[in-house]
């Protein structure tokens, strides 16, 4: 009787274990599973992103004076806006993957082309000064130049029109690439101030 009550028990406890075996593998396969992005597929969103460039030339007339002596200048420059890469973020809801567009970077290049800088005067603030700008002066005043310039960017709209550019691409490309991929803008009109 005693072999017959451990042999009942055992086939009890047996039929438990795999009940609630089965129990836990359905529950885990009727889970949904949550995406995930793999390095190489993040690798191919950042160069999708990085193509998303816009290149502006302009020529930038300079009026600008340092240590009294003042120029009259026209130079022509090449601004780019890309985006950070590094900090490009995303966020996993449900199914989806929701990229946040990063904050933008540009960079201002002088012009390499013949006649891209031209001097038009030059003169003194000071009656009877006759020295001429020095290269370290000239040079602090293009830098000045392209600190402003790049702040015209913002005001131009040139910053909003490459990101809201960014987004249309790039979603574009991502709804034909992965229909569970999206993009979005955080700040449309740039991170001016960061």
């Amino acid at each position: 009787m005693n072999i017959i009550r451990r042999h009942i028990t055992t086939i009890i406890v047996l039929s438990l274990i795999i009940i609630a075996g089965c129990y836990i593998l359905l529950r885990h396969a009727s889970r949904p599973t949550e995406p995930d992005i793999s390095e190489s597929k993040l690798s191919e969103i950042k160069s999708m992103v990085k193509l998303c460039s816009l290149e502006v030339r302009d020529d930038v007339a300079i009026k600008d004076s340092i240590n009294g002596k003042w120029i009259f200048a026209k130079n022509t420059v090449n601004g780019y806006i890309r985006f950070d890469l590094e900090k490009l973020d995303y966020e996993v809801r449900n199914d989806s993957i929701i990229i946040s567009l990063p904050p933008e970077e540009i960079e201002i290049y002088e012009s390499e082309r013949e006649n891209s800088y031209q001097v038009i005067d030059t003169w003194n603030q000071a009656l009877l000064d006759f020295r001429p700008l020095s290269s370290d002066e000239e040079t602090a005043i293009k830098e000045r130049m392209a600190r402003r310039y790049r702040d015209s960017f913002y005001d131009k709209g040139y910053v909003a029109r490459a990101r809201a550019s960014a987004v249309g691409t790039l979603s574009a490309l991502f709804s034909k690439m992965d229909g569970n991929i999206s993009i979005t803008d955080p700040r449309p009109a740039g991170y001016r101030h960061r």
